[in-house]
């Protein structure tokens, strides 16, 4: 069984992670660089692209989200997985409806290799 406390804390991450991804979505355009500053003007080294940055926070906000609401990290896993394959499917314009269904098959069927592993325990 898992505790409440567990369950709080991964509410507070997607809700944390949500306002951030709000937050880049209204502040950063998508062609720009983000830098660091770093002292000794290492400000060059440490420069990233706001779309990767907004893929770890839409996969942190959906993992928390969905192993808070389905109460399984694996089940959190595999639905932030969904997401991001079905977001990066659509950056690099594959917008088909064929491979929507594929994606939504693959996990499907990820999803119930996981169940029935889960239940041989």
């Amino acid at each position: 069984m898992r505790s409440p406390k567990r369950a709080f804390i991964l509410l507070i991450t997607s809700l944390l992670s949500f306002v951030a991804l709000t937050g880049l979505i209204f502040f950063y355009p998508p062609y720009t660089t983000i830098s660091l500053s770093i002292p000794f003007s290492l400000d060059r080294l440490v420069q990233s692209a706001p779309l990767g940055l907004f893929f770890l926070l839409v996969f942190v906000f959906f993992f928390s989200l969905g192993a808070s609401v389905f109460k399984s990290k694996k089940h959190g896993v595999l639905l932030a997985g969904l997401v991001i394959s079905y977001l990066i499917f659509r950056l690099i314009h594959l917008t088909h409806p064929f491979f929507l269904i594929l994606l939504l098959a693959l996990f499907f069927v990820l999803e119930l290799f996981v169940s029935t592993r889960e239940n041989t325990k």
